[in-house]
């Protein structure tokens, strides 16, 4: 879900929170060999985490289109010399279940942005292509994208640049590790 509501909260919005309450909440419900720090940690990165989705989304809004399904695209694209781009192999590689990726080559394909055609082999088999319209959407796309990303980083310093991107390195390849995926 996005969030990009800058509004002050209202008596139907929950009210920002801060990391206390969850700090407070670990306490009470953490199994007792669990590193805190470590937790921590991680709830701050799953909080980077959407917030960078978040403003992600907001710079392709002007495009109609949210980081998600801009990243079935670029994987399409990236991926275009390949004949067989099944629904399947989309979704095994972006970590999420077939009906979600149904789900968004559904909004995809309404849009015109890619085509779904059965397998000339076996006709039981989907191929998914992006089409002319969707590469222009990429091309036109890809420079915010990039804008919006650099965008992400923009208040650190170079030498704390190169400390997190060390960081994050080691943190992705240990995570690609444990699922057994990777970009």
């Amino acid at each position: 879900m996005s969030r990009k509501n800058k509004r002050e909260h209202t008596a139907d919005q929950l009210p920002k929170l801060g990391i206390q309450p969850y700090l407070n909440l670990m306490e009470k419900t953490a199994l007792q060999n669990t590193d805190r720090k470590l937790a921590h940690l991680g709830l701050l990165m799953l909080w980077l985490g959407d917030n960078a989705i978040d403003v992600i989304d907001l710079n392709l809004e002007k495009f109609g289109i949210t980081e998600c399904k801009f990243d079935v695209l670029l994987l399409l694209t990236l991926h275009e010399d390949r004949e067989l781009i099944t629904p399947s192999s989309l979704a095994d590689r972006l970590g999420i279940r077939r009906a979600s990726v149904t789900a968004l080559l559904d909004w995809l394909e309404k849009r015109h942005w890619i085509i779904r055609e059965q397998s000339t082999l076996d006709g039981r088999r989907i191929h998914v292509k992006i089409t002319q319209e969707g590469r222009e959407l990429v091309a036109r796309a890809l420079p915010v994208f990039w804008s919006a990303c650099a965008s992400i980083m923009s208040e650190l310093e170079e030498e704390e640049r190169i400390l997190l991107e060390k960081i994050l390195m080691k943190l992705n390849s240990s995570m690609e590790k444990k699922l057994g995926v990777g970009r």
